[in-house]
């Protein structure tokens, strides 16, 4: 009896054992994209109480018929059937469609955006709140070392960024054209979704706050295996989002409508310089044409076995005048160049806790810092002079 008793007691520890490992979220190890490294979740202090919801004015959304456009593909683009767009619009025939028409989607609503100046004013005050500090660093890195923004460069930023503004840019939007190495949720998603702890950074807060939504966009113009040259190429476009013979990267812009195009690509292209080259400038002046500010970004790997593609988006950021983020030179200070077994892919940091020394040697981690660095300085020294 005493050992039926036993076994029942070892039985029922199990049974509780996995019962929770059942319960536990499914994120509780965060894997890395390529390499398969598991980071330990951390523990997260239990949430604060949510204030009470408040009513959101909307808004309800317009789509303009392009080139190419048919319904069926607009009611696949919003997820919403054709007969509701056809009674939505009093139309009877799904074929008759103009160029510049303009249909409402039913069932969608945006969010009404809070008067740019009421957003400025409030930031304002936590800018006031949290300064930026004199000096800002990195793993010892001075902020002016991976940050290169030239008198120059801020002149021909804020020349585009006017321009942004009479196109009908959103000044609260920035996107990325990039391989997997800037696919959500690796990259800069968790300043929208939470939790993180910016610690001696917390200056940062305001401009997470203002480009919120930015964050977690899943960008058209990232992909896996993504290469400079297709990103002009619309066979590597998203056909569930992209128009008919649209590329990935002015599907992007039409998208997502940004003022900020943050370009981090080279880890795909190996052995032909003068083709990345090509179409890294023709990203540049694409993006400059359509009135959304290029952010030059490197890479932390030498895939290719030098650092000839760093030193060919060092070249164009020089010969164009735009901000390089020299993310390179971070990666320089981290064990391994903060990479995971592939050599390619970072290291990940599930807990986007800036007070943890790892934070300091894991690639993402490092990468999503420095990018959130960057868009603070454009958004300080661009952005708000002109608003």
């Amino acid at each position: 009896m005493r050992k039926i008793f036993a076994v029942f007691l070892v039985l029922l520890a199990l049974a509780t054992v996995a019962f929770a490992l059942f319960r536990a979220p499914k994120d509780r190890e965060a894997r890395s994209a390529a390499g398969g490294i598991l980071t330990p979740l951390p523990s997260i202090p239990p949430p604060t109480a949510t204030p009470p919801a408040t009513a959101v004015p909307t808004e309800a959304v317009v789509h303009t018929v392009n080139a190419g456009d048919t319904l069926l593909g607009i009611s696949i683009q919003y997820d919403v059937d054709m007969d509701e767009i056809l009674q939505a619009n009093g139309m009877d025939d799904p074929d008759v469609l103009e160029i510049g028409q303009a249909l409402t989607i039913p069932g969608i609503v945006l969010p009404t955006a809070v008067p740019l100046e009421t957003l400025q004013a409030a930031i304002g005050e936590e800018i006031a709140a949290v300064p930026k500090p004199p000096y800002v660093a990195v793993n010892s890195v001075p902020e002016g070392n991976f940050i290169i923004f030239s008198d120059e460069a801020k002149a021909l930023a804020r020349e585009t960024y006017a321009r942004s503004q009479e196109l009908g840019r959103n000044p609260r939007a920035f996107t990325t054209a990039g391989d997997s190495t800037t696919e959500i949720p690796f990259f800069l998603a968790r300043f929208d979704e939470g939790p993180y702890n910016l610690g001696e950074y917390e200056y940062l807060q305001p401009v997470i706050d203002y480009f919120h939504g930015s964050f977690d966009h899943d960008s058209a113009s990232v992909r896996v295996g993504l290469h400079s040259w297709t990103l002009f190429d619309p066979t590597w476009a998203d056909k569930a989002r992209c128009q008919a013979n649209e590329a990935p990267l002015p599907c992007e812009i039409r998208l997502q409508n940004p003022a900020i195009l943050i370009i981090r690509l080279g880890s795909n292209d190996y052995g032909v310089p003068e083709l990345f080259d090509k179409s890294i400038r023709q990203a540049v002046e694409y993006a400059l044409e359509q009135g959304v500010i290029p952010v030059i970004g490197t890479k932390g790997d030498r895939g290719e076995g030098s650092d000839n593609n760093n030193e060919i988006l060092r070249q164009i950021a020089a010969d164009y005048d735009l901000m390089l983020w020299d993310y390179d030179v971070v990666a320089g200070t981290m064990p391994g160049r903060g990479l995971d077994q592939d050599n390619v892919h970072m290291t990940t940091f599930y807990a986007h806790d800036y007070t943890l020394p790892e934070a300091f040697t894991r690639g993402h981690a490092m990468h999503n810092l420095t990018a959130l660095m960057v868009l603070d300085t454009i958004w300080k020294e661009v952005i708000l002079p002109q608003n």
